[in-house]
């Protein structure tokens, strides 16, 4: 599932040509859903970090998706390659060999004495 990190307003991933994209690994740091209908359906909206390596960390979110994703899963993001802020979540659980940039940035985090570094600043 592909979905906007900005309000709907903005471009979509349709909108884009896919090659301009990178995948990266990132991070879910807040989740907060909001009932549609009743109690048995939400719409989710989903705070993520990317670019995890980095000491300026970049963020992004997804509005009103219905997704079964927690804090502090690890997952892939479309990082556009010119457009800053531009990001998209393309993907749940990342594979074994890149846990260990999620591991690396939550010892940083824990370093700093902050949940996500790079986001409790802001």
């Amino acid at each position: 599932m592909f979905s906007n990190c900005k309000s709907e307003a903005e471009p979509k991933y349709e909108d884009y040509d896919p090659e301009d994209f990178s995948m990266v690994p990132g991070i879910v740091t807040k989740r907060t859903k909001t009932p549609i209908i009743g109690p048995w359906w939400n719409d989710y909206h989903i705070y993520y970090a990317y670019n995890l390596d980095s000491d300026t960390v970049s963020v992004g979110k997804e509005m009103d998706v219905n997704m079964a994703i927690s804090e502090g899963d690890g997952v892939y993001i479309l990082d556009h390659k010119t457009e800053e802020n531009v990001s998209f979540l393309a993907g749940l659980r990342i594979a074994p060999h890149e846990e260990e940039i999620i591991e690396r940035y939550l010892k940083k985090s824990k370093e700093n004495g902050v949940e996500y570094f790079g986001i409790d600043e802001q």
